[in-house]
């Protein structure tokens, strides 16, 4: 009878050239002892620390190795190593950054990505390659990373694909966005990704939440369509955008299924086609609105397609482009269809004279009655990203800000670095959500301020 999977620990493996070191998590999966004679495609998966085990209040993980567990066992992906890589905390430079310094997170952090890589393919790889069985070939290697670290998998897979085949990129850092009242979007925007003139023979899955604060579908899905404009092949990049899914490990972990039936299971065939999203557009304002569409195949694998034949009953009134962009012409309603396929699927949507692309959301933050603080009130508090809220007197905050329509956020309000809000035993709280669809007041009470012991805010921190 085959042993389970266990999770082995490589202790203060050293890097060279970024002068550290770090453990190394490698998960074997069942029956790896008892066949001798097998060998395995590897996952290397980056902020390693967080890719297995139990989560726990405050201390959110992957279990990644819970999903390959329930999947190999069913039979629907090939038994694969996990080598999951701890990161090291930049003190100076940040291992995840190849070209855009990391100064959002602090000022003067550069990026050592370059000697990263080269701790993974110099180093780490041939002493995996060496201590387990593992197929060695790029179509059977593979990294994963998510945010920052997503952004990394990129970089490293676009200068190594004779390495890594297989690149997994969830919600990526690809763009730098901050609140700016001054952009007509709201937001200004800093490219943080680089991609070579051609894009290498690899498969990739990409995908992002719609819940994720200024990490937006739509910054993430420009960047897929440069790679497919650049030659990337349309059957070997998947894309999907998860609804009301936050920048977090347990939201990872909870789709991180999806990637690994892409890259490891078989190819399965689509079963349901659906459109969903916003189905009311405006006429002017400058509100750019796209067909969302997501198929689900009988392996039980989601995607969202990035392109189909797009039919409306009214071009009259709003005509659809291949990418699903719409392109509202008058006041009115229309039926869009999506034919792929053996499947259709159908929506209707509806014309408005105005939309605009941002959303006016004030905020109020008010420290409970209960609350007594033997310092000073602090002269500014911090929401959702780039939400900053100004002291109005006697522990009263508050604060207007323009910001995308429909974006979604999910956060804990912040007093300073990993100084985040807890309950009154301090005890981390439940993530405070809202989607800014229209223009809104929203109203809070902080309980108490924790430490760091306290959970990073999870709208989209790469903390």
């Amino acid at each position: 009878m085959s042993t389970g999977s266990v999770i082995a620990c490589l202790k203060n493996i050293q890097a060279s050239q970024l002068g550290n070191k770090r453990n190394i998590y490698v998960y074997l999966p069942s029956g790896y002892e008892e066949q001798i004679k097998r060998h395995y495609p590897v996952l290397y998966v980056h902020a390693g620390q967080r890719a297995f085990g139990p989560s726990s209040p405050g201390n959110e993980t992957w279990q990644l190795d819970l999903a390959a567990d329930k999947l190999i066992s069913a039979g629907r992906i090939e038994p694969i190593i996990i080598v999951a890589i701890a990161h090291v905390r930049p003190v100076t430079r940040n291992e995840f950054y190849h070209y855009v310094d990391a100064e959002q997170e602090a000022i003067g952090i550069g990026g050592s990505g370059i000697e990263y890589e080269q701790f993974i393919i110099d180093e780490l790889k041939p002493m995996i390659d060496q201590r387990y069985r593992t197929k060695r070939d790029r179509d059977n290697t593979g990294l994963l990373g998510s945010s920052a670290a997503a952004l990394c998998t990129l970089h490293i897979g676009m200068r190594h694909p004779n390495v890594f085949g297989k690149l997994i990129m969830m919600s990526p850092y690809f763009v730098d966005a901050q609140l700016d009242e001054q952009a007509e979007n709201g937001l200004r925007e800093k490219n943080m990704y680089r991609l070579p003139d051609s894009i290498p023979d690899v498969n990739m899955w990409v995908d992002i939440g719609d819940t994720e604060g200024l990490f937006l579908p739509e910054q993430v899905r420009r960047v897929v369509q440069k790679m497919l404009d650049r030659g990337a092949d349309a059957k070997k990049l998947a894309y999907f955008e998860q609804a009301d899914a936050c920048h977090q490990e347990a939201d990872w972990g909870a789709r991180v299924q999806f990637p690994l039936l892409y890259m490891f299971g078989q190819e399965g065939q689509p079963t349901s086609l659906e459109l969903y999203g916003r189905d009311v557009i405006g006429l002017e304002g400058g509100m750019q609105v796209r067909v969302q569409a997501r198929f689900q195949c009988d392996n039980g694998l989601s995607q969202t397609l990035l392109s189909g034949e797009y039919v409306s009953s009214h071009p009259e009134v709003l005509q659809v482009l291949a990418d699903g962009t719409l392109i509202p012409q008058a006041i009115g309603s229309a039926t869009i269809t999506l034919e792929s396929g053996d499947l259709t699927a159908t929506r209707d949507y509806r014309v408005i004279s105005e939309l605009t692309p941002v959303v006016q959301v004030c905020m109020q933050a008010k420290l409970t009655p209960t609350f007594r603080s033997s310092e000073p009130w602090e002269e500014f508090i911090y929401g959702g990203m780039g939400m900053k809220l100004a002291h109005a007197g006697d522990g009263h905050y508050e604060g207007c800000y323009l910001i995308p329509r429909d974006s979604g956020f999910s956060f804990r309000f912040t007093r300073g670095f990993r100084q985040f809000e807890t309950d009154q035993e301090g005890n981390p709280i439940a993530n405070r959500k809202f989607r800014a669809i229209e223009d809104m007041s929203l109203h809070y009470h902080i309980q108490a301020w924790g430490s760091a012991s306290a959970k990073v805010e999870i709208g989209g921190s790469l903390k």
